[in-house]
């Protein structure tokens, strides 16, 4: 995973192109509110966050310039939300000593796979989406309750009336979308 799609960091970085800010906050928004409850937000403290890291997008995306040998995109949104979850994990020390708190922020190492995993998770939600309506309902629901929910094929082939080779093929034309879309969007090769 080591680009996200430059195309739509490019197109950011005009604030007046409501379309991609749509699609660059349907993607963001959620990572950076499972982040922060990873981390132990409260639910409006996490959406506090996501706001706060959005304004500051909106603010420094117009003047960044995306380069893959200066590092990751992932690697500075991690920065820009690890540094509004500090700020706001202060604010509230400063009132009280919090020992979950405390916990939250002395593992700087769990924090980065935590990370990894909430931006891989958001993005592969996002790329299933956004494939989902290419696909009759009968094919997703093969897919989703197989790969997804981990239910046995033959118990699929029951419910949803395919045969094996049915819900196989559904299986692999959608994960072969998802990649696609996954490889278009992070760089994901597969």
């Amino acid at each position: 995973m080591d680009t996200t799609n430059e195309s739509l960091l490019v197109r950011v970085r005009n604030t007046e192109d409501s379309r991609s800010w749509r699609e660059f906050d349907a993607l963001y928004r959620p990572v950076l509110k499972r982040y922060a409850r990873a981390r132990g937000l409260k639910p409006p403290d996490a959406e506090d966050l996501a706001q706060e890291c959005m304004r500051t997008l909106v603010k420094r995306l117009p003047t960044f310039e995306y380069c893959r040998r200066k590092g990751r995109f992932s690697s500075w949104l991690h920065t820009v939300a690890n540094n509004q979850i500090n700020k706001m994990l202060s604010r509230r020390r400063a009132g009280r000593a919090d020992t979950s708190v405390l916990k939250a922020l002395a593992q700087p190492e769990d924090e980065l796979v935590l990370w990894e995993r909430v931006w891989l998770r958001e993005h592969l939600k996002f790329c299933l989406r956004a494939v989902g309506d290419e696909f009759a309902p009968k094919t997703m629901q093969a897919f989703e309750r197989t790969v997804l929910d981990d239910i046995p094929v033959e118990r699929v082939c029951e419910t949803l009336g395919m045969n094996r080779n049915q819900v196989y093929l559904a299986r692999s034309r959608v994960l072969r979308k998802l990649k696609e879309k996954m490889s278009e969007l992070i760089g994901l090769e597969g």
